[in-house]
């Protein structure tokens, strides 16, 4: 089984969406976290940007391939 750069790219999208979706469920205190923990910020950042390397790479493959 060979792992494609493809792949790859999907599954940063997947991760960047959860990554997404807890950071914005632990921002709004749904899932509580201790108050000195500022870690949504970090895992909504890091989140953002695996989506928009999926982003940017499927609209390459969609336009330029």
């Amino acid at each position: 089984m060979e792992i494609s750069f493809y792949d790859i790219v999907i599954y940063l999208g997947i991760l960047g969406l959860l990554m997404m979706i807890i950071s914005f469920l632990t921002g709004m205190r749904y899932i509580k976290i201790k108050p000195k923990y500022k870690v949504h910020k970090r895992i909504g950042i890091l989140g953002f940007i695996f989506a928009m390397i999926h982003g940017f790479t499927m609209l390459y493959n969609y336009f330029f391939s």
